[in-house]
């Protein structure tokens, strides 16, 4: 091979990992940036973390129920509050602890979901410590083999 050959081929593969390293520095690393992972909402007050948050019912107007989970990231225990607005369940967590929400764990029930299956309706999550906090969460029904034991009958 002749040195002008060799000399244009390393500059081919010098310039192909320049426009590599120009283009992967320009995307967002995805990893690093916090979301819901599931099919439900996070939302955090203070040191209370509300994750996956999920209404399940049959249909609008039908009894419902929340699903998720509530974790304490702070150093002292906290006294929480999740569910419909004017009905919450209060739940006890512990430094470090996660209460989880649904019909096996804590049963956050809802007399009468204002919405139907595939739209969202608010809930509120509250910490003694740290306010309170509304949140459009989605409702869910049975059509997920997942949900589908746990969707109360009215």
């Amino acid at each position: 091979m002749s040195s002008r050959f060799v000399r244009r081929r390393a500059a081919l593969v010098a310039l192909a990992v320049a426009a590599a390293a120009t283009l992967s520095a320009c995307a967002p690393e995805m990893t690093s940036r916090p979301y819901a992972a599931s099919d439900g909402i996070d939302v955090t007050v203070g040191a209370l973390r509300g994750g996956n948050l999920l209404v399940l019912t049959a249909a609008e107007g039908d009894p419902g129920t929340v699903l998720g989970s509530l974790t304490n990231t702070g150093e002292a225990a906290i006294t929480a509050q999740v569910g419909s607005p004017d009905a919450p369940v209060t739940v006890q967590i512990e430094p470090g602890a996660t209460a989880l929400l649904g019909p096996d764990h804590v049963e956050v029930a809802i007399a009468s979901v204002p919405a139907p299956p595939g739209a969202l309706t608010t809930i509120m999550v509250a910490s003694d410590v740290d306010g309170s906090a509304t949140v459009d969460v989605p409702v869910l029904d049975g059509t997920l083999e997942a949900y589908a034991s746990l969707v109360p009958t009215p």
